[in-house]
């Protein structure tokens, strides 16, 4: 539902979108607490899909164990410059010395946010190619997300060069149109369609009719004349 509008889908259209189920399975509506209920099991689903993602692809979380504000069993890599760091700041933050800022972070911790980048499609296909995140149950995502391009791949797909020196042979010609992979290069060039014709056929020049003069002409003039005075 959320790919229509791009937006989580609140309990309203929730509903609207329940209404022709229940119609289908003859039912006048669904129970009152039926929205609510699936749009709290969505948004479970997907924290604890993030959850497991973030936990696969990210190091240094917050918190003592990498797990503050993602549940229990989700720590994240700890790096050990990061750790003894964390736990001088936390001594010092006992002691007066050190405050943490509005989200209740150190400073270490908001450096290592501030320098942690967004989830990406390359992130989803390392979490999935580790272990599963919970999506197993919808195969259909998971073989679009391994079987997508990757960031970047289309950006720079024709961005290579070759080991013995070659350059990549320009495929499109001075008025922009794409070349038909060199096929037909060494011939002359005549119509618009992209077919050469080395041998064209005769084409006539007089486009009135063959073997009618202008007695056939006006006698096919007075039929029309007549079928239109009967119409």
């Amino acid at each position: 539902m959320s790919l229509e509008s791009g937006e989580f889908p609140d309990m309203s259209y929730t509903e609207s979108r329940m209404l022709p189920y229940c119609y289908d399975a003859g039912l006048e509506s669904a129970a009152p607490d039926t929205a609510q209920l699936v749009s709290q099991a969505t948004e479970s689903f997907i924290k604890e899909v993030l959850t497991s993602v973030f936990s696969r692809t990210r190091s240094n979380g917050p918190g003592d164990s990498g797990s503050a504000g993602f549940g229990t069993g989700s720590g994240w890599v700890q790096t050990y410059k990061y750790k003894r760091q964390l736990s001088q700041e936390e001594d010092a933050a006992v002691r007066g010395e050190v405050t943490r800022d509005k989200s209740g972070l150190l400073p270490i911790e908001s450096k290592a946010a501030s320098e942690r980048g967004p989830l990406g499609m390359a992130d989803l296909h390392l979490a999935l190619d580790l272990a599963d995140c919970g999506m197993s149950q919808f195969p259909v995502v998971v073989r679009s997300l391994l079987n997508g391009y990757r960031d970047g791949e289309l950006e720079n797909l024709s961005d290579h060069t070759y080991l013995d020196g070659r350059e990549a042979k320009i495929s499109t010609d001075e008025e922009g149109d794409i070349t038909m992979v060199g096929a037909e290069a060494t011939k002359s060039k005549q119509l618009p369609n992209g077919v050469p014709h080395d041998d064209p056929m005769d084409l006539d020049d007089d486009y009135f009719w063959a073997g009618v003069d202008d007695k056939d002409l006006d006698t096919l003039d007075s039929v029309l004349d007549s079928i239109g005075a009967v119409g």
